[in-house]
C-alpha cells in the first residue's frame, strides 16, 4: 500500500514525543492499562503516548510504557494494544439520536420502489395492526412527483392505500410532513388555514386545497400535534436510546449534542429515567426546540422543563432555533422576534444552537449573528457558546463576526463530498460548505452527522466518514486516490488532526465539557476508542475504511469487537 510521507512523518513522531508527555498521578491504584499502542492524545500539543491508565472513570496516567508499568499489578487489567491508535471518544456535535425511534417503531416506506409498492405496503401495515388509531412512517420523498405523473394530489395516493385513520409520513430529510386527507381532517386543515409562519401548508394551485404535504415543522406540528398519539411513549424512547446508544458505542461514539425538533416530554423522562438507572453510556446533552410562532412566550417553559429534567449524563441548557428550512430559500422567523427571542433565552443563561443552511445569495447566518449580536448588547457578553450548524453557504464576511461573537461552527464534513453544489454559480460557490475558513479565522469547529438526516453514506454516523470526507470532499464510498484532483472548494480541505480536534475537543467546547472530555490527559475521563489502523498512516480516501475495535466510556469498555485481542 503506498504511503503519503507528510501523513508517515506524523506517525514517525510518536517515539520522540512520548517522553515529553509522560504524567501520571501515582496515588491512585490502576484499574485499566493500556500500553503498546499510538495514542493520539488531542491535548494542546496534539502529542502522542504509548500507554495510557485508568481508574475508576479518569485517567491517571498518559505517557510511555515504562512509566505504565509501575501500574501494572493484579487488580489492573493490562491491554496490550499492538502498535494500534486510540482516539479520544468521538463527540458528535448534531445527532437526533431519538429519531431512530422511527425506524424501530414506525413503517419504512425507502425499500418499496413504485408507487404500487409504496401503497401495499401501507394497506399491509394497516392490516397486520387493525387497532391502530394512526399510521405513521418515513419514507416516500417523491410522492410529490409521483402525484404529478398520476394527475392527483400526494394526500391521495396515500388516501388509496389507508383512507380510515391518520397517516402521516415524514420524509428523510424531516422538513417535509406527507399526511392523508383523514389527517388533515383532523387538524382542521383547509384552503382556508393560513401558513404558520415560516411554513408553508402546500396547496393545489388549481383549488387552494392541501396536497397533504406541510413544510417545516411549523406547519408539520399542527398535524403531529392533533393526531391520537403526537409522541412515543416513554418506554419506547427507552428502547430507542438503549439501542442507539450500541450503536453509537461501535462508531466509537462518547457524547452527543442532541437537537430536538419538537415539544416532547416524554423524551426527557426517558432520558432522565436511564440517568438515574445509571443506565446511559454516552453523555448527552440536549436542546430543546423554540417554536417561531410562539416566540419569548414558552422562554418561561424551557426553564421549567431544564429544572425538571436534569441528570449527571446529560444537560438541556440549550435552545434550538431554525433560522431557514430545507430548499426555499425563506426565513423561518421574523427578524425581530427572532432577537427578541434569542435575547430571552440568552438572559434566561440558555445557550442558542440554530440550523443555517442557506443557498447561493441566501445567508441566514447574517440574520443568525445579527441576533446573537442583538443579545450581547442587551444582556452583555458572556460564555454562551452559542452555535451554528449545517452552514451550507456562508459568506466569507461573516467569519470574523462568528469569532468576535464566539459563535461555535457545527458542519456535517461527510456531506462535503456528494456534489450537491456543483451545479452553483461560480461566483457564489466558493461560499459552499466551508471547513478550512473557520480554522484560518480562529473559529471553534464542532464537527457532527445530522443522523440521520444524511442516510446517503453507506455509515451516515460514524464519525470516520466525516474525517475521510473532510480531507478529500469526495464521497467516501466511491472515492480514489485518483479522484482527488476534482474535489469542489479543494482549499477548503482541512488536515486530519484538525478534523479529529473537531470531533474531539471541538464537540467538548460545545457541550462545556472541555475541563472533562475531548483529549486524552490526566484527570480527564476515560473516554477513549481503539481502531484497527493508524489514521495517519492510511491514503486520504480509506481513512472511512478503518474500523473501531473498542470504546470506552468513563473507563467502562461497551463496545468491543470480535477481533480485537
Amino acid at each position: 500500500m503506498k504511503k503519503f510521507p507528510v501523513l508517515l512523518g506524523a506517525a514517525a513522531l510518536v517515539a520522540g514525543l512520548i517522553a515529553g508527555c509522560s504524567t501520571g498521578d501515582q496515588s491512585r491504584a490502576a484499574d485499566l492499562v493500556l500500553k503498546n499502542g499510538r495514542i493520539y492524545t488531542v491535548d494542546d500539543a496534539r502529542q502522542w503516548a504509548q500507554a495510557i491508565v485508568v481508574s475508576g472513570d479518569r485517567i491517571i496516567y498518559v505517557g510511555d510504557d515504562a512509566g505504565a508499568q509501575g501500574y501494572e499489578d493484579d487488580a489492573a487489567q493490562v491491554v496490550d494494544l499492538h502498535g494500534k491508535m486510540v482516539t479520544p471518544g468521538f463527540i458528535d456535535g448534531h445527532n437526533h439520536a431519538y429519531l431512530m425511534a422511527e425506524s424501530l417503531f414506525w413503517l419504512g416506506l425507502d425499500r418499496h420502489e413504485t408507487v404500487e409498492d409504496k401503497q401495499a405496503a401501507l394497506r399491509d401495515y394497516r392490516a397486520a395492526n387493525p387497532g391502530m388509531p394512526q399510521l405513521r412512517g418515513v419514507g416516500w420523498d417523491d410522492i410529490a412527483a409521483d402525484a404529478r405523473a398520476r394527475k392527483v394530489l400526494p394526500r391521495q395516493l396515500i388516501d388509496a392505500a389507508v383512507p380510515d385513520i391518520p397517516v402521516a409520513i415524514i420524509e428523510n430529510s424531516h422538513h417535509t410532513l406527507l399526511v392523508n386527507s383523514k389527517a388533515l381532517e383532523l387538524a382542521g386543515i383547509t384552503k382556508d388555514t393560513p401558513d404558520p409562519e415560516g411554513a408553508t401548508i402546500v396547496r393545489d394551485p388549481a383549488t387552494g386545497e392541501p396536497t397533504g404535504e406541510l413544510e417545516e415543522f411549523g406547519a408539520e406540528n399542527l398535524v403531529i400535534s392533533a393526531l391520537p398519539q403526537s409522541d412515543f411513549t416513554v418506554e419506547q424512547y427507552r428502547q430507542t436510546i438503549l439501542e442507539w446508544q450500541r450503536v453509537a458505542a461501535e462508531d466509537g461514539i462518547t457524547s452527543a449534542f442532541v437537537p430536538i425538533h419538537y415539544p416532547t416530554e416524554t423524551l426527557l423522562q426517558a432520558f432522565q429515567q436511564l440517568d438515574d438507572e445509571n443506565k446511559l453510556t454516552v453523555q448527552f446533552d440536549l436542546a430543546q426546540w423554540a417554536d417561531e410562532t410562539k416566540g419569548v412566550s414558552r422562554v418561561e417553559h424551557f426553564v421549567e422543563m431544564r429544572d425538571k429534567y436534569h441528570g449527571s449524563k446529560f444537560a438541556l441548557d440549550t435552545i434550538k432555533i431554525f433560522a431557514d428550512g430545507v430548499g426555499e430559500a425563506k426565513l423561518v422567523w421574523k427578524q425581530d422576534v427572532l432577537q427578541e427571542t434569542v435575547a430571552a433565552l440568552d438572559a434566561a443563561g440558555f445557550r442558542i444552537y440554530v440550523h443555517a443552511i442557506g443557498s447561493p445569495g441566501f445567508y441566514p447566518e447574517d440574520n443568525v449573528l445579527d441576533a446573537f449580536e442583538y443579545a450581547a448588547q442587551r444582556n452583555g457578553r458572556r460564555d454562551s457558546r452559542h452555535a451554528i450548524t449545517h452552514l451550507d453557504w456562508t459568506r466569507g464576511e461573516d467569519l470574523a463576526r462568528f469569532r468576535e461573537l464566539g459563535v461555535i461552527a457545527v458542519p456535517q464534513p461527510a456531506w462535503f463530498g456528494k456534489g450537491w453544489y456543483d451545479d452553483a454559480p461560480a461566483s457564489e460557490v466558493t461560499d459552499a460548505m466551508r471547513f478550512q475558513s473557520y480554522l484560518d479565522a480562529g473559529i471553534t469547529v464542532s464537527s457532527s452527522s445530522d443522523f440521520p438526516s444524511t442516510a446517503t453514506f453507506t455509515r451516515d454516523m460514524y464519525p470516520l466518514t466525516g474525517l475521510e470526507a473532510g480531507m478529500t470532499r469526495l464521497d467516501v464510498d466511491t472515492a480514489t486516490e485518483a479522484d482527488l484532483g476534482r474535489a469542489q472548494n479543494p482549499h477548503e480541505r482541512a488536515a486530519l488532526g484538525d478534523l479529529i480536534e473537531s470531533y474531539t475537543m471541538g464537540g467538548a467546547r460545545l457541550i462545556f465539557a472541555e475541563d472533562d472530555r475531548g483529549s486524552l490527559e490526566v484527570g480527564k475521563k476515560a473516554d477513549f476508542v481503539v481502531l484497527d489502523k493508524n489514521l495517519f498512516d492510511q491514503p486520504k480516501t480509506s481513512v472511512g475504511e478503518a474500523k473501531v475495535l473498542a470504546t470506552y466510556f468513563e473507563g467502562q469498555e461497551v463496545f468491543r469487537d470480535e477481533s480485537m485481542n
